[in-house]
């Protein structure tokens, strides 16, 4: 007789009923040997939940009960095949179909209307008795995170977690990267993939220290409320979830700010197309409530550049007939709007120095950046020595470290002598000086490249709201309204 032994335990049910591998394998071997074995094959499972059936030992088991390989399979129990009652028959069906007899230890299998109703019982129990556990498990967690409490692992870029005493503090050099993507995400004419592709020009490690940083995982961490002091727990809609107070990264001010930029269609303001569109993300139909997009398009036979509500796909399809607004005419009028409230040069000097950091900001900025560098320096030696003493080797994720810190160094450098530029500059900074700049400023803002403009606009502008009809003519008519909201400071 060839016979087969199967063997599973999970984490949970071996802290819960003593379980281990080597004891299953022992007694099913001694129960093999009893029955008169001539070989015996094993099949294992570790740490895998019964629940089910994509598991690479059973898989197996199958496979060769599949090719003959067997024909008696030892089990110490029915829920070491699967938690699921459905799952238990299914199998038992399966290897009864291909000859093989299921022999168990804590449970006799008779073959009998009798024995197959007890089998589905007991099935019917342990399924049952998982499903209990699981709303146990479930209802403490919630009960532990309604406390205040961390109920499962925190592992979020910023933050380090102690398990054992359940605390959340901030770790400071990731936490200045999270300031520094809020800040220049809020504070920029910056999308998303750009502070992506920032983040790995200036060598900044991922949290798990390998691989660039992600699109993706730059909109998660932004999006995150995490870092304004909430920890959302529980339902997968963020109003219905239980919030836990964390040690805040960011002011909720910063925050909110990033939500709303994130809110907006195409608020990344790029144009990646061959033709530019000023307005591209700020843009929206107010007879429709549709964000607007550029597109090049004929127009009384002429191919034009024009802004459109319409889309082709969504809740909001956009007006119908469809409205296109002529892109010169709509551009020249709201810069027109921005040179009216920048043809202050006085206002606009008192705006920029306050906006201008203190020299204070700029030397506590400076002393941090030369700290991490110092940092930086001491984990790139201590690297080096590793190797240099055979205590390491120069393997693909060394290199790939080494690289990292390198470059980290680098940026730091150039980051520390711009601070100390700023803080010579700021120190010497008078406001006449700042006036002559601002009134330099107004008079060139015609000559600005289509970048620097759209830059500008969108420091400037929050959003702009477009109503009426759009016309054959290459400007606005009387029943056309356009309205500029300005950014909140």
């Amino acid at each position: 007789m060839r016979a087969a032994i199967y063997i599973r335990v999970s984490t949970e049910e071996q802290a819960r009923h003593g379980f281990s591998l080597s004891e299953q394998y022992e007694s099913c071997c001694s129960r093999a040997l009893e029955m008169g074995a001539g070989g015996i094959l094993k099949f294992t499972d570790e740490g895998f939940s019964g629940a089910s059936l994509d598991r690479p030992g059973l898989s197996a088991l199958r496979d060769a009960a599949r090719s003959g390989h067997f024909n008696c399979l030892v089990i110490r129990d029915p829920d070491r095949l699967s938690r699921r009652l459905a799952h238990q028959l299914l199998l038992t069906e399966e290897f009864e179909k291909y000859g093989v007899r299921l022999e168990f230890l804590d449970f006799d299998w008779k073959d009998t209307p009798e024995g197959r109703l007890f089998y589905s019982i007991k099935g019917a129990v342990s399924e049952y008795e998982r499903e209990k556990i699981r709303e146990r498990m479930s209802r403490g967690k919630l009960q532990k995170a309604r406390l205040g409490g961390i109920p499962v692992n925190f592992d979020v870029y910023g933050y380090t977690y102690c398990p054992k005493t359940g605390i959340v503090s901030i770790l400071e050099s990731e936490a200045k990267v999270v300031k520094d993507i809020f800040k220049c995400y809020t504070g920029e004419d910056t999308g998303i993939l750009g502070l992506a592709e920032r983040l790995n020009r200036m060598g900044i490690p991922t949290r798990r220290r390998s691989g660039p940083w992600h699109r993706q995982v730059v909109r998660q961490l932004l999006g995150n409320p995490v870092y304004k002091g909430e920890w959302h727990y529980g339902k997968a809609r963020r109003e219905q979830s239980i919030i836990v107070p964390v040690p805040a990264i960011i002011e909720p001010e910063l925050w909110d700010a990033a939500e709303k930029k994130l809110s907006r269609p195409l608020c990344s303001g790029t144009s990646r197309g061959k033709r530019q569109y000023l307005l591209s993300g700020l843009l929206t139909c107010g007879d429709c409530s549709t964000a607007m997009h550029g597109c090049f398009t004929m127009w009384w036979g002429k191919a034009e550049r024009r802004y459109t509500c319409r889309k082709s796909h969504g809740d909001l399809p956009g007006c119908r007939p469809a409205k296109y607004f002529h892109a010169g005419a709509l551009e020249n009028s709201v810069w027109l709007q921005i040179k009216k409230l920048l043809a202050d040069p006085r206002t606009l000097s008192l705006e920029v120095a306050n906006m201008l950091p203190s020299t204070g900001e700029t030397q506590r900025e400076l002393a941090k950046t030369k700290k991490e560098l110092h940092q930086t320096v001491k984990g790139l030696s201590a690297v080096l020595e590793a190797l240099a003493e055979g205590l390491a080797t120069l393997d693909d994720q060394t290199r790939s470290r080494l690289a990292s810190m390198q470059t980290r160094r680098i940026h730091l450098e150039k980051q520390i002598i711009d601070l100390e530029s700023a803080a010579a500059r700021g120190s010497c900074r008078e406001p006449e000086e700042v006036y002559a700049a601002s009134a330099k400023i107004i008079s060139g803002l015609d000559n600005l490249d289509p970048d620097t403009k759209r830059h500008l606009l969108r420091v400037m502008i929050a959003g702009i709201v477009v109503t009426g009809k759009a016309k054959k003519e290459e400007r606005f008519q009387k029943e056309n309204q356009i309205i500029v909201t300005g950014q909140q400071q």
